[in-house]
């Protein structure tokens, strides 16, 4: 069964740990929620840390994660959008130092801007990030969100635009493993399987805000590609509204 792109939510199922328990959210908040059915869905997620936020020197450095697949997220325009899912790209941006701070999250217009090799071997992404890209949340619905903001350094807020440009480069996968998730509510049913693979990385990058090449702290890969089975349709209260 095709994808469905776009589901306006009641309620943000962005840091859902469980599939099933994120696509009964979904299902229950109508619009064209998911239906009965068999769904596939994958993400890809890519993070790299550039230094370490420290308050005593303010060394400069920068924080990102670049999540492909089913996403929830928010964008920042027009005013009062609406949550969604959508099959996108974000991206979770923190710059730190005494050239300036600040925690951004983007929508990718050109989602071409990031590539990862299906063996998990090495990722890029060269992207112009624009304050129309901007997002109040974002992250995978299948999976993990992506974690918490680091705090800063105590510098002066800074704007995008930002050009950011990253190389990921590892020897392939070198963890797998396998989640399950079930929620059952009188005649409604889910049953989602989720494979993960990861992969260790190093990297290396640049963004213009900041001066010279980067070598990462810590890097990595992961890709999940999860099977959910939806039986009958949920009834009020099932989920607790």
């Amino acid at each position: 069964m095709a994808l469905i792109r776009k589901i306006t939510l009641v309620v943000s199922i962005t840091f859902c740990g469980s599939l099933a328990l994120a696509a009964a959210a979904v299902a229950a908040g109508g619009g064209g929620g998911l239906g009965p059915g068999d769904y596939t869905f994958a993400n890809t997620t890519a993070s790299a840390q550039f230094g370490v936020p420290d308050p005593t020197n303010a060394t400069p450095g920068f924080d990102l994660t670049v999540s492909r697949g089913l996403n929830s997220f928010q964008l920042e325009k027009p005013k009062d959008s609406p949550p969604v899912v959508d099959n996108s790209t974000i991206v979770n941006l923190q710059i730190f130092g005494p050239q300036g701070e600040g925690f951004f999250c983007f929508a990718l217009k050109n989602q071409s801007d990031f590539q990862v090799s299906k063996d998990l071997k090495g990722a890029s992404l060269h992207t112009f990030l624009t304050p129309e890209e901007m997002c109040n949340f974002g992250g995978p619905v299948t999976g993990k969100a992506a974690p918490a903001p680091l705090a800063g350094g105590g510098g002066p807020v800074i704007q995008p635009p930002f050009q950011v440009d990253i190389t990921w480069a590892a020897t392939g996968v070198r963890g797998s493993g396998r989640d399950r998730g079930t929620f059952s509510c009188g005649s409604y049913s889910t049953n989602a399987t989720t494979d993960i693979k990861t992969a260790g990385e190093t990297a290396t990058g640049t963004i213009d805000v900041l001066k010279g090449s980067f070598a990462s702290t810590t890097a990595g890969i992961m890709a999940n590609n999860t099977h959910l089975d939806i039986k009958g349709f949920p009834l009020q209260g099932c989920f607790g509204f």
